[in-house]
């Protein structure tokens, strides 16, 4: 793991509109980027005549489609390679985790050319896992100082040796290894250090056709897996994609790290429609992912999140980033030092309670801000925002194991998991909409203003580390689901605006909160409904807006507006921002890295 980019881990945020898969008796309707959500049989808005109150959303296991396809391994970062203690691998066992991802450098063992020495602590004590019955993912950065002067290897030489080692440590592992991992983060300042006037993407892709031809006729079993960014890079994977990436591996590896669990799902399906452009997508791998939080309770709750909508994405593979507490990473270990962490808590729950039992389906509550997903027959996932949700039979428990009392249960941040239920009631949130948990969905969309008050709208932008709301001329103008930033200067001001419009006539009350570094001149905010100004004020560190109560009619427009202030830079700011039922409002609290 390479140090986290503050701009990537600001930036990784759900970027994308949710586009449904409906399933239901009329048959399937599908948009592209595609996210499976499943509808039931009743809703809010058209309950049966006598037999559901407004505000209440039912459902049953039976009126979902059971997934085609089952399978996720969800596996632990390690460190042996770097010096840890052979007894650490212990610890995967309280974890009945079969997966571990670390690496076998390449310069370690071929110091003479030709000649590989595969002794050493490191490549035992990773033997021995794969002696329990273990598998194993091993990131293989290409650089020896035997070859190209220690940079990415680009001769033809450079390349057949790597080549040679990967089939050599193949050789070494056998069957323990399911993949090869080409490289750490090469989106990375620095780590694709080809010469200069060498195409930095072309020469990656080109080591890796070298590479495939070489271990895949001997080792049809094992991926190779190119890419490798931190966090989900399509900007950067599309480079890759486009000078033919896609025809030499078996799959693409990123890093999701980001502030918050929600709308890694719509980060995938954004990826896989990258992938689409260029030929057949291939499987993602999320080959780190974790959440640096001194808050265990944030923290466990981010790792359950994450795996649920990654595994309903579709990937099937994930290694949390890491087994044991570090100093240089403070807080995304599993254990510190040989005590379990919370975080270790729910790793196994989710191993025992979640992933035997198939692949979690979304399941359409309308415009809820809640996220449900049915996984088999009988089993559950709940997380949202002030609402309220009873299911018929089973047993709740929290994101540890813990079970709840029986009964109707508060939907919050956290997720519940439920065993043995054949059905859910859900009583309707106090909230009508949400900025991070509604990102690019619905009513939501998103909008540059020039200094004329000319809006433009926003599609998604790729870049190298992340993808927003934003476009090629207006960097750097960005919108994400909870950070975002304004372009230009008070003289020429270019204007980020969120906007929601109302589906429907409603008594509303806005609260909000912003918060930014304490740089620059800070960055102004308006927020406008149908363009007469409700709240406006400059956000220097922290602001919050409360109790902001106003009607709305279908069609209306609310937009949080924001700019420069006067001076260039040092604008980037969190943001969250709710509409309540009228009097049900309740201060936000800021989201933050």
């Amino acid at each position: 793991m390479q140090a986290k980019l503050a701009v990537g881990l600001a930036a990784a945020t759900l970027l994308y509109g949710v586009t449904a898969f409906a399933i239901g008796a009329s048959g399937a309707s599908v948009s592209d980027p595609a996210i499976t959500v499943v509808s039931t049989s009743a809703t809010a808005s058209q309950p049966a005549s006598g037999q559901q109150a407004p505000g209440v959303t039912t459902g049953t296991a039976a009126t979902s489609a059971l997934p085609s396809e089952t399978g996720f391994a969800f596996g632990v970062q390690t460190h042996f390679s770097q010096g840890w203690s052979p007894a650490w691998l212990d610890l995967t066992t309280p974890l009945a985790t079969k997966s571990v991802r670390d690496t076998v450098n390449w310069a370690s063992v071929e110091r003479t050319a030709g000649v590989y020495d595969f002794s050493g602590t490191p490549v035992q004590t990773l033997a021995t896992f794969c002696g329990r019955g273990g598998a194993l993912t091993l990131t293989i950065t290409p650089k020896n100082a035997l070859y190209d002067g220690g940079r990415m290897v680009s001769s033809a030489a450079g390349r057949t040796a790597y080549a040679n080692y990967i089939a050599a440590l193949l050789t070494r592992f056998g069957s323990c290894v399911v993949a090869i991992e080409v490289g750490n983060e090469v989106n990375s300042a620095g780590a694709l250090d080809y010469p200069a006037g060498v195409d930095k993407f072309r020469a990656y892709v080109d080591m890796l056709r070298v590479l495939y031809a070489r271990v895949k006729p001997a080792n049809p079993q094992v991926a190779i897996l190119g890419g490798s960014t931190n966090v989900i890079g399509t900007g950067f994977l599309t480079s890759l994609f486009a000078v033919g990436m896609l025809d030499v591996i078996d799959g693409v590896a990123v890093h999701p790290y980001r502030p918050d669990a929600e709308g890694i799902d719509f980060e995938i399906a954004n990826l896989n429609a990258a992938m689409s452009r260029y030929g057949t997508p291939k499987p993602i791998w999320a080959t780190e992912f974790s959440f640096g939080y001194a808050d265990t309770r944030r923290a466990s709750a981010g790792l359950v999140k994450s795996v649920v909508e990654l595994y309903a994405a579709g990937v099937r593979h994930a290694s949390w980033y890491a087994l044991v507490e570090q100093t240089h990473f403070p807080y995304m270990g599993l254990f510190t030092g040989s005590l379990i962490k919370p975080q270790g808590r729910a790793y196994r729950n989710v191993i025992d309670s979640l992933l035997p039992y198939g692949q979690p389906v979304r399941v359409d509550t309308g415009d809820q801000p809640f996220n449900l997903y049915r996984i088999g027959a009988d089993r559950w996932v709940v997380w949202g925002l002030r609402g309220t949700i009873s299911f018929t039979g089973g047993v709740v428990r929290d994101m540890y194991g813990v079970a709840l009392p029986a009964g109707p249960v508060k939907i919050g941040s956290e997720p519940l998991i439920v065993t043995g239920a054949t059905g859910y009631t859900i009583t309707a949130s106090q909230v009508v909409a949400d900025t991070m948990l509604q990102y690019g969905s619905g009513s939501w969309s998103y909008w540059r203003r020039d200094k004329a008050n000319v809006d433009t709208r926003l599609g998604v932008f790729d870049t190298d580390f992340a993808s927003h709301f934003g476009d090629r001329w207006s960097k750097p103008l960005r919108i994400n689901n909870t950070t975002a930033a304004p372009a230009g200067d008070g003289a020429n001001p270019i204007r980020a605006v969120i906007r929601y419009t109302a589906p429907r006539a409603m008594q509303v009350e806005l609260s909000a909160c912003f918060s930014k570094a304490n740089t620059g001149d800070g960055v102004d905010y308006r927020i406008t409904r149908n363009g007469v100004t409700v709240a406006s004020g400059i956000v220097v560190d922290t602001a919050t807006v409360n109790g902001v109560k106003f009607g709305l009619e279908i069609g209306d427009k609310v937009d949080l507006v924001f700019g420069p202030n006067q001076t260039y830079g040092s604008d980037s700011f969190f943001y969250r921002a709710t509409l309540s039922n009228r009097g049900q409002g309740t201060t936000v609290v800021c989201p933050t890295a």
